[in-house]
């Protein structure tokens, strides 16, 4: 079975990068022959994000909020929360390997901090791993995603650096084949 792990699409993050890849990403979440989690950053009160950083946003319910765009997608998903720059946290892991994940698909927002940890993260952890280049961006702009797609080429491999028409491409070519 495969998963796509949609990366932190929340209302602190909202901007013309996270609106631009919205309607790929729903068009993922609706046709995607998979599961479907929704990951939720949370900054806790005291993290190092706080301590260190001196950056509080995503304590409050408001920035944590999913797009109710991706909520209302009439499809079954999972909504997972994460506290760290990854998603693959120990119940994201946990729900991997209850379900016998062989392929992730990666999307969602921050292509140059969370999609690429994560993405190395599940390829370290031998899931093969996929990042959706087309609903994925920065927030610190189009230069920073695409030296993020770049970099994520030679750790993933070309071939794993996809776009939304490949996905569901893809899988309605499956489904036409009994697969």
């Amino acid at each position: 079975m495969d998963i796509l792990i949609v990366v932190d699409e929340q209302e602190g993050f909202r901007g013309k990068e996270s609106e631009s890849i919205l309607s790929n990403i729903q068009t993922l979440m609706k046709r995607f022959n998979g599961l479907v989690i929704l990951t939720k950053f949370v900054n806790l009160k005291n993290s190092l994000f706080e301590k260190q950083l001196k950056w509080t946003k995503f304590q409050t319910e408001k920035d944590q909020k999913i797009f109710p765009e991706l909520l209302n997608t009439k499809r079954p998903f999972t909504i997972i929360k994460h506290k760290g720059y990854t998603v693959l946290n120990n119940e994201l892991k946990k729900l991997l390997l209850n379900n016998n994940i062989q392929k992730a698909y990666l999307c969602g927002i921050y292509t140059n901090i969370c999609i690429m940890k994560t993405a190395m993260d599940l390829f370290d952890s031998g899931f093969e791993t996929f990042v959706v280049e087309d609903a994925c961006a920065s927030l610190q702009g189009k230069q920073k995603h695409d030296f993020a797609i770049d970099s994520l080429k030679y750790i993933l491999g070309k071939n794993h650096i996809i776009k939304t028409k490949d996905i569901i491409y893809s899988s309605t070519k499956n489904e036409r084949s009994g697969i």
